[in-house]
């Protein structure tokens, strides 16, 4: 059974003033029973001294003979059992009625006492009862012991005194172990256990992990010291966390470079052999193509057949250009440029073009942004293509939105430009997120693309030291991020009092809204 620190340390407390109190308690009353018997023999002792004073006096005319007057008398006093005279040789000449049916003191030697005119006293028991006696020699005026006598002394009061008085003490001492219990129980669970369940709290919430525990215990003792060290170990233990992440991170990404770039080698290989190996008959096929194309005995039929055949052509050439494009990391030619006029330019491009019933293109542009260092026509090639996507995953009835904002310094090292191409459509698996942006993968099936637009886009983006991801939950659609650092790090927004959101859908109609 588990027990807390506070209770074995208010059990061994207690365990500890029980014994003290418990030794005071015997010695107490060992005190009490010494005090108490003092009292008795001396009040044996003075009614002993009067007695042998007056026995004394009358030693010369037969004490003996006041015998019963005597007895009568002594008799009067608490707890005196009776007396009992002996003469010169020591034999019981004279006892009170009382003590006829009790025992006297054993193996006393009277005579030597008369001899020698010393007192003695003692104790005996008799049926299980104490008795107390004390003899006296009685002499003669010329100094000669004549006899003796005997004072017998019962116990009762003793014993209630006693019994009183040892009865009192115990209720005094279970008292005060009543409120030492409760003063210690109080003062260790304020002071000892109330923190260190605190502090066994918060050590389990950094064996899961969460190194941002903090004590902050105010005191100034050892638990203030163990909560002052603890906080300082979070901190290290925090930091050490953040390092080991960074790193880790760090080292995940230059691992996946490194096998994004064995990729992209292999693919180079293959696409610079493909070059080789399919471009020039296809230049020769092209070429014919075309020739026959241009002869006017041709018939439609055949000139149908023709153009499918260039056009398939065209389609295989151009794949192969996407492959050598990938491979070789497009080349840019950078000049600042502002990232709104790009979107608008492919918004205006999507909008010549036929877009199905039911379907909303819409654009909610921030005002003002930093320009961007960037190709333009590369940056309209990666919208373009997440715009074209982000149309065909809506499928007819739904909505396409086009987003920039600024992502200030704040919550970027340097402040980020943000494009968010978001649709309505279906969205994409969570297995399939992890490969989106792989060469060769579609989610469109074996005639729906290539698989190499977005992994372009992506290099293309990578090129101008920028981020290109995807969150997307099933059923709710898919959103594409592209994120751009801005031209220079000193860039800011133009002067004004909030952001400017414009609004427009694809039939051109213009709304504005600040948020």
């Amino acid at each position: 059974m588990h027990q807390s620190v506070g209770n074995k340390l208010t059990w061994f407390l207690l365990l500890g003033v029980l014994v003290v109190t418990g030794l005071d308690l015997y010695l107490s009353l060992q005190r009490t029973r010494a005090t108490l018997l003092d009292d008795l023999r001396h009040e044996v002792a003075a009614i002993s001294r009067t007695l042998q004073v007056t026995l004394d006096i009358a030693g010369d005319d037969a004490p003996w003979r006041y015998f019963d007057r005597l007895a009568s008398s002594i008799s009067s006093f608490e707890n005196i059992l009776g007396l009992v005279f002996y003469d010169q040789e020591g034999r019981a000449t004279a006892m009170s009625a009382s003590l006829r049916t009790h025992n006297l003191p054993p193996a006393i030697d009277v005579r030597e006492i008369i001899r020698t005119r010393t007192p003695a006293e003692g104790m005996f028991s008799e049926n299980g009862a104490q008795r107390y006696y004390r003899i006296e020699a009685i002499s003669n005026s010329s100094g000669m012991g004549i006899g003796a006598f005997l004072v017998l002394e019962d116990f009762p009061i003793f014993t209630r005194e006693f019994r009183g008085r040892a009865v009192q003490m115990l209720l005094n001492t279970l008292m005060l172990l009543v409120v030492l219990s409760l003063i210690v129980s109080l003062t260790i669970r304020q002071y000892i256990s109330r923190p260190l369940r605190f502090v066994s709290r918060h050590v389990k919430a950094i064996g899961q992990g969460h190194f941002v525990q903090r004590l902050q215990l105010q005191r100034q003792d050892e638990i203030g010291e163990l909560a002052d060290e603890f906080d300082r170990m979070c901190v290290r233990l925090d930091d050490a966390q953040r390092t080991l992440s960074t790193e880790t991170e760090e080292k995940l990404r230059l691992a996946r470079e490194l096998r994004h770039s064995e990729k992209l080698a292999a693919l180079g290989q293959i696409a610079s052999r493909l070059a080789h190996e399919i471009g020039t008959p296809l230049n020769v096929m092209q070429m014919r193509t075309e020739q026959l194309l241009k002869r006017e005995t041709q018939s439609e039929k055949d000139r149908q057949l023709l153009n499918v055949i260039v056009a398939q052509i065209e389609r295989i050439t151009k794949f192969v250009r996407q492959l050598l494009t990938l491979a070789r990391r497009p080349e840019i030619h950078p000049q600042p440029v502002s990232i709104n006029d790009i979107v608008r330019c492919v918004w205006e491009t999507i909008g010549e073009q036929d877009t199905p019933s039911g379907m909303t293109v819409r654009l909610e542009l921030t005002e003002h942004l930093p320009l961007v260092l960037g190709d333009p026509d590369q940056l309209q090639q990666v919208l373009l293509n997440l715009i074209v996507n982000a149309m065909q995953a809506v499928e007819g009835a739904g909505q396409v939105t086009l987003n920039t904002r600024f992502i200030p310094p704040h919550t970027e090292q340097h402040g980020r430009v943000e494009v968010t191409v978001s649709d309505t459509g279906p969205g994409i698996a969570p297995e399939d997120q992890a490969r989106i942006f792989d060469p060769f993968f579609t989610t469109k099936g074996a005639v729906g693309g290539t698989g190499l637009g977005l992994a372009i886009s992506r290099e293309i983006v990578l090129s101008h030291q920028g981020d290109l991801r995807v969150e997307s939950t099933p059923g709710r659609g898919s959103c594409f991020l592209m994120s751009l650092p801005p031209a220079s790090d000193d860039t800011a927004f133009a002067p004004r009092d909030k952001e400017h959101h414009a609004s427009t859908d694809q039939q051109g109609s213009r709304t504005d809204s600040r948020c």
